[in-house]
């Protein structure tokens, strides 16, 4: 009975993370410890963070900031640029104020900076 109370009270904790990470993060982000600290408005920040995604095969957040924005998501696809879009975090729940999709050697990588 305790293992199972561990195992659903691990279930939620891990379902509710306020990154909204839908799924694990692969490839290798800044090995240097320092933060990147994006510059520019919401679609130059889209569009960078899209670009070093594709080129480092993150699929996840990374962070530093979003150029005015309160929010990003992220989205993934082998399909299409569009599927990648759609799949980003919050998509259809908050307002967009800039996206890009870059094409990288596994896929479409899309982010999304919202207001």
């Amino acid at each position: 009975m305790t293992r199972v109370l561990i195992a659903a009270f691990l279930v939620v904790l891990f379902a509710c993370q306020a990154d909204a990470r839908p799924w694990r993060r692969t490839g290798s982000s800044s090995s240097s410890g320092s933060a990147t600290v994006w510059s520019g408005g919401p679609q130059a920040v889209a569009e960078a963070k899209a670009q070093r995604a594709a080129s480092q095969r993150i699929r996840g957040h990374l962070g530093g900031g979003f150029g005015g924005g309160n929010a990003e998501g992220v989205g993934f696809s082998t399909r299409s640029a569009q599927d990648a879009l759609n799949n980003c975090c919050y998509t259809g729940q908050r307002r967009v104020a800039g996206s890009a999709v870059y094409r990288g050697s596994d896929g479409w990588y899309a982010v999304k900076i919202y207001y």
